[in-house]
């Protein structure tokens, strides 16, 4: 006759007492009773492993339990049920579930501490903190109050996508000039990268100068100016450049101005571009009435004098627009109508 082995304590086949006799009969976790956490009290960021994360208080004692909570076997899971008990003391209650056993196998209360200190970016931009400055300008004239709106969203923007890997980056002071705008930025890095974006959405040119202003840790600090300047003839300025005139395209593509009397997109030098003169702008286009379309020209009315006009067709310009409300802009060379 064979005898089969069983668990003493259940009677389940097992030699010697069963696994989950053992997992009943043993503390399988351990856990303080009282934890602590510190969250700053402005961005609302906590101080976990020797730096801010960028997570709501709920995270911050999640990570705090998962942290201090010692589990001896392999395959566990906890959940964890939070009761805010005063503005700086939360509980916490943590039940542990083992695979082998049914149900709660322990559970633990703690009382969470959150202790509010200011982090270290949020210190640093009240305090007036910087490390670069970035200058935006415009060649050869005032940059005009849509540009730097842009610019100033462009930077936001920057900052945001940035703090990813610098949580340093921050705007601490933006001051609006007659002749631009001046960034304070938080770090050296951010404002590259920032400059860099800037360059490549709305062109131009930019300088740089360091200043030193301490040592930090055995190394030399430098603070670091950025100028930056935005092209002399901005998306949608008409100037005239060796008897021709173009409407600016792109500051930033090769082919960067369109022919108003051909419409085609051409490449105007960094050469034609110091030479050429500004004759108005998109803006400053008037409307009027195409009267009538040829096959080569075009007839419309003068939008001052209400004097019928003939000039080149356009290649944009067809046989359906005849009669139809258009933009022109007036120069000495000539009326040209807008693309």
């Amino acid at each position: 006759m064979t005898l089969e082995s069983v668990c003493p304590s259940c009677g389940e086949s097992s030699y010697g007492v069963c696994e989950r006799c053992l997992a009943r009969g043993r503390t399988i976790a351990a856990m303080p009773r009282f934890l602590s956490i510190q969250v700053c009290p402005t961005c609302s960021d906590h101080f976990f492993k020797g730096r801010w994360m960028n997570e709501d208080t709920n995270h911050a004692i999640a990570n705090a339990v998962e942290e201090a909570l010692k589990i001896d076997v392999e395959e566990a899971a906890f959940t964890i049920v939070l009761d805010q008990i005063s503005p700086t003391i939360i509980h916490a209650r943590i039940e542990i579930n083992v695979s082998e056993a049914e149900g709660p196998h322990e559970s633990f209360d703690v009382d969470v501490r959150v202790n509010r200190v200011a982090c270290d970016r949020c210190s640093r931009i009240s305090g007036g903190y910087y490390e670069s400055k970035v200058q935006i300008r415009a060649d050869h004239r005032t940059p005009e109050r849509a540009e730097l709106e842009r610019a100033l969203e462009i930077t936001a923007r920057t900052i945001d996508l940035t703090l990813k890997e610098d949580r340093l980056a921050f705007i601490a002071k933006t001051i609006w000039l007659r002749e631009g705008l001046d960034l304070y930025i938080g770090t050296v890095k951010a404002a590259k990268r920032i400059v860099r974006t800037l360059l490549k959405e709305m062109g131009g040119n930019f300088s740089d100068s360091a200043q030193l202003i301490g040592r930090r840790d055995g190394k030399d600090v430098y603070r670091v100016t950025f100028v930056v300047r935005l092209p002399e003839f901005p998306t949608g300025a008409i100037v005239s450049s060796q008897q021709r005139v173009y409407e600016i395209c792109s500051t930033t593509s090769t082919k960067n101005a369109v022919d108003l009397e051909t419409g085609h997109r051409t490449a105007l030098s960094a050469k034609d571009l110091r030479n050429a003169e500004l004759v108005g702008t998109r803006s400053d286009a008037r409307r009027t009435v195409l009267v009538a379309i040829d096959a080569d020209e075009v007839h419309l009315l003068d939008p001052e004098t209400y004097i019928t006009l003939t000039i080149k067709k356009p290649p944009h310009i067809r046989k359906e627009d005849e009669g139809k409300e258009i933009r022109v802009v007036k120069t000495q060379e000539g009326v040209f109508i807008l693309p």
